[in-house]
């Protein structure tokens, strides 16, 4: 966890640090006073746990453990919302900080201490707006994307001589999975590549891994007895059937938005160019019944799921200059890590570096085909961004590598550079008119002046 603090240069740490807590800092002055919608909700759920514990919560939508973690602070803070939201906010920025650095500080440790690697995933992962926001509101979408990526990086960069291993893997995959349902999707992944890890690098001890996996079920025990007792339903997970629900609206939306400004409606849908007949059809159903639909409704939560728009959860202004550059921070995100992962895939050949690729990117596939079967919300796709994190350091060390070459002349240099730029700003331009064009699907946001 410290090495990177041994070769690295500490100013340029500092540096990235003190910005990130900068843009925490105003974020949390703008949200620490006010609560919107599935923020009351779960400090509601909090207070139901102070009042009558933690085993007799009749809740069908939410999980229990953010609203337990809530209601832990407010003992300490006289109920105060105020007192608790700003706590709570600190709490979870200081667990996203620490989930890049572990990130970061693993990644370097696998690249030969090449700080290259090193500061592009702090400087992406420090200052990423969209997750610094995230952590002043009560909600549980940063949480539990850093539990996930804790899991896979322990899971790939872990000594699994130790029982500790076993018991942090399985741990922040279950915790993640009572912080947010759709997290469960990852648990047979995890258990797949713990098997993949024993056939290939046979470092894993099966028992061990049978024995902590089944043992740390017991996170799901509060769920399931609250589900059992108050409606009879033998479920670890919600009551109500909410991918049903996201399914259905997938179905005939491209998107899912939630507006604060004044007089304006808070639901704000993105409905699909072709009309579905009924609100019982869900999106895979639409493979049968009507497949252009499908295609188009899939596509764009794909897309959606990556293009993240507005910084801000709760949109509070239509036309916000935050917008514009939130977007061009996270299209060069992505840009830089998948060719960051090409280099990878290219240079690194070992066994060691094709179960990194297996896990992360496979890891990374498998949510975002799922969470496209539901109706997209920008915050849904923040488990991908966690997951590709560590190979947007690659890119700009390949670019290094490549004008440290002195068997190519210069001239190449530059032109490919120039090529590769260029690219990149086309790409960039049609990131922005497609997403531009998403946002006019909702009739009351036009940035194309249609």
């Amino acid at each position: 966890m410290l090495r990177p603090l041994l070769y690295a240069n500490k100013k340029v740490i500092i540096m990235l640090f003190l910005v990130s807590s900068l843009i925490f800092l105003y974020y949390l002055s703008v949200n620490y006073n006010v609560n919107y919608y599935d923020e009351k909700g779960y400090l509601n759920i909090s207070k139901k746990i102070l009042a009558n514990g933690l085993f007799s919560i009749n809740e069908p939508l939410r999980t229990y453990f953010y609203p337990l973690v809530l209601s832990c602070v407010s003992i300490f803070t006289n109920g105060d919302a105020h007192v608790i939201k700003i706590i709570m906010s600190v709490f979870q920025y200081l667990f996203y900080v620490y989930t890049i650095w572990f990130v970061a500080a693993k990644s370097f440790e696998y690249s030969n201490n090449k700080r290259s690697v090193l500061y592009s995933i702090l400087f992406f992962g420090f200052l990423n707006p969209y997750l610094i926001q995230s952590t002043t509101l009560f909600l549980t979408d940063v949480l539990a994307s850093c539990c996930v990526i804790l899991a896979l990086t322990y899971l790939v960069f872990g000594n699994f001589e130790r029982n500790k291993t076993y018991i942090l893997i399985f741990g922040f995959s279950y915790v993640s999975t009572m912080i947010r349902p759709s997290s469960i999707v990852i648990i047979p992944v995890i258990i797949m590549l713990i098997i993949v890890r024993k056939i290939i690098i046979k470092d894993v001890n099966l028992s061990k891994g049978l024995v902590f996996g089944i043992s740390a079920l017991v996170i799901f025990f509060p769920q399931l007895y609250n589900n059992v007792i108050q409606f009879n339903d033998w479920t670890p997970l919600v009551h109500s059937d909410l991918y049903e629900f996201q399914s259905n609206l997938a179905a005939s939306n491209l998107k899912y938005g939630t507006v604060v400004i004044p007089n304006e409606a808070p639901q704000l849908f993105y409905p699909s160019p072709y009309l579905v007949d009924s609100l019982e059809i869900g999106i895979l159903e639409l493979i049968f019944v009507n497949f252009p639909a499908f295609l188009v409704a899939y596509s764009s939560h794909l897309f959606g799921v990556l293009d993240w728009g507005y910084i801000e959860t709760y949109i509070n202004d239509y036309y916000p200059i935050s917008r514009i550059f939130g977007s061009l921070f996270l299209y060069l995100f992505w840009i830089t890590s998948f060719y960051g992962l090409y280099k990878f895939i290219r240079n690194e050949r070992s066994v060691q570096a094709r179960f990194f690729v297996a896990s992360f990117i496979g890891t990374f596939a498998v949510y975002w085909l799922f969470i496209g079967t539901t109706i997209i919300e920008s915050r849904f796709g923040y488990p991908l961004y966690f997951m590709i994190l560590p190979f947007s350091g690659y890119c700009l060390w390949s670019w290094l590598e490549f004008w440290r070459n002195r068997d190519m002349q210069n001239a190449f240099k530059m032109k490919k550079t120039m090529t590769y730029l260029f690219v990149s700003a086309a790409l960039i331009a049609l990131l922005f008119y497609l997403s531009f064009l998403l946002d006019y699907q909702t009739g009351r946001i036009n940035w194309l002046g249609f």
